[in-house]
């Protein structure tokens, strides 16, 4: 069930269309223990200009997840946006660049 839920909370924020320039990359966030925490990440790394959501895969137990997203580079550094979580008292850990190659 909070898989669901988080999953369609996720689903809503991503709403926004992909276009030709944009970026992915993978953003593991610790610090996740309660329901809300991968919400409020979300909306975090949404605060930076042209973030759009992709997708959320929780780790087992919770804690931890692996936030897919895409992004505009012209718009904002990667940096920035692996910096968004910290705000609110998480963790953020650039796995991949997967279009920087």
């Amino acid at each position: 069930m909070r898989k669901t839920l988080i999953a369609l909370g996720i689903a809503l924020l991503s709403a926004g269309a992909a276009s030709a320039e944009e970026r992915q990359a993978r953003i593991e966030v610790s610090g996740l223990w309660c329901p809300s925490c991968s919400y409020i990440v979300g909306e975090a790394l949404q605060k930076a200009a042209s973030v759009e959501i992709v997708s959320f895969d929780e780790h087992e137990g919770g804690a931890s997840g692996v936030y897919t997203i895409t992004f505009d580079d012209t718009q904002t550094a990667l940096e920035e946006i692996v910096a968004q979580p910290s705000a609110y008292g998480y963790t953020a850990v650039l796995l991949d660049d997967a279009s920087n190659s």
